[in-house]
């Protein structure tokens, strides 16, 4: 039976497609590099995965807390005030029990910031050797109140206890928050007799000055 008496079929073309024998098809080029390409794409993407299921489920933090509350007295044992020495110790109290020194060394322009030693006006005053204060001594009233004729009144009443030498004028520079009567240390006793007069209450001692200075900065 010749093949022309049947014409050819579906199958007939499948037959010429497929190979013939018993040997098999060759194998493409890129065949023997697909496992490598495999293993390249998945083994990235496991251990994304895997991080990502150990950062979901963080571990648990008791032990640490524990460790760190242990290691606290074992911190605190070391510390700088537990382990200072017995002469910083000793320094230590000197330094906060040695008093400041006031300064007594500022000018009588500067009221405000010399050191003050309020008496009561009602001290008795130091006397002479002749037993009354030496009223011969300078006394000078300075008006720092802006008030007129201020001045000149607390003169009246100073040359009216027996002083001689005491003038009156206007105070330039910074001046004090209250009436205040400044003194050198050899007038201290006319300088609280003046207190009692003008019943003024703050009374300092001031270097560089001689005789009584009054700075009156509001009305007596």
């Amino acid at each position: 039976m010749s093949e022309a008496q049947y014409p050819e079929d579906e199958f007939d073309r499948i037959g010429k497609r497929l190979p013939q024998g018993a040997h098999r098809p060759g194998q493409p080029w890129w065949h023997g590099f697909l496992p490598f390409v495999i293993a390249v794409i998945v083994a990235p993407l496991l251990a994304w995965v895997m991080l990502l299921l150990i950062n979901s489920h963080p571990a648990d933090t008791s032990t640490t807390d524990v460790s760190s509350k242990a290691s606290q007295p074992a911190n605190q044992s070391v510390s700088p005030e537990a382990t200072q020495t017995p002469h910083e110790s000793k320094a230590g109290d000197e330094s906060a029990a040695t008093p400041e020194s006031p300064s007594t060394s500022e000018s009588p322009t500067t009221p405000e910031t010399t050191g003050t030693s309020a008496d009561s006006p009602n001290a008795a005053p130091q006397e002479t050797e002749g037993g009354s204060v030496d009223r011969s001594s300078s006394v000078e009233v300075f008006n720092a109140s802006g008030i007129n004729g201020l001045a000149a009144g607390v003169k009246a009443k100073i040359v009216a206890k027996g002083y001689a030498t005491v003038t009156a004028s206007n105070f330039t520079g910074t001046k004090p928050k209250q009436n205040t009567i400044y003194y050198s240390a050899n007038h201290e006793a006319q300088a609280k007799e003046i207190q009692q007069v003008l019943q003024i209450d703050m009374l300092v001692q001031q270097q560089g000055i001689s005789g009584v200075q009054i700075v009156l900065v509001e009305k007596l």
